[in-house]
């Protein structure tokens, strides 16, 4: 299923939530999500950050101890070593399954920003620069990546946690709760 698809599947809850409050509730509803997004996207960059950093690591050793990546040690190591710690691999395994698992929330809630914010794409743009990178962008790298001007770009990196703050707990998370939703997809069981 493509963004576009899961947008347009989405839309009926947009609609909803939209039309079922006011425009001041709408705003004051962004604004209290705002500090929320706001406060795990940063958290969210920096686990991108930590663990981008720890598996490039990881690939290296394996590329220095058996000079293959870290993809071709991982198939062969339960043939090669029989002592491995079990209870450690399925906490990281777990660690993994948590970070995919919001890692794909996120980007349904950029991909509800990107269809139905007003000026999206611009919006999604600037969350990705700014959050999902894979090494820590300044404001001003990102400004300069997108030619906007400081002004314009803090008022629309506002409005873009703002939008996505909205979508994200209004829209995603009850999704994900639904059990007609399926977790990595977003799309529902027929």
């Amino acid at each position: 299923m493509t963004d576009r698809d899961y947008a347009i599947k989405s839309m009926k809850e947009i609609t909803f939530q939209m039309a079922s409050h006011a425009q001041d509730y709408l705003e004051v509803t962004m604004e209290r999500h705002y500090t929320d997004i706001k406060e795990l996207m940063t958290s969210y960059q920096k686990l991108i950050l930590e663990n981008q950093i720890v598996l490039e690591e990881l690939d290296m050793e394996c590329q220095e101890k058996i000079n293959e990546d870290m993809a071709y040690a991982l198939s062969y190591l339960s043939i090669y070593n029989n002592q491995l710690n079990v209870p450690k691999m399925h906490r990281e395994m777990n660690n993994l399954m948590i970070i995919y698992g919001l890692s794909d929330m996120i980007y349904r809630g950029m991909t509800l920003v990107k269809f139905y914010a007003p000026n999206g794409v611009m919006l999604s743009e600037i969350l990705h620069s700014c959050f999902c990178s894979h090494y820590n962008k300044t404001d001003m790298e990102v400004q300069q990546e997108l030619g906007i001007g400081r002004t314009s770009f803090y008022k629309m990196k506002k409005q873009a946690l703002g939008y996505l703050g909205f979508y994200f707990y209004e829209i995603v998370v009850p999704q994900a709760k639904d059990k007609r939703f399926k977790p990595s997809l977003g799309v529902e069981e027929e």
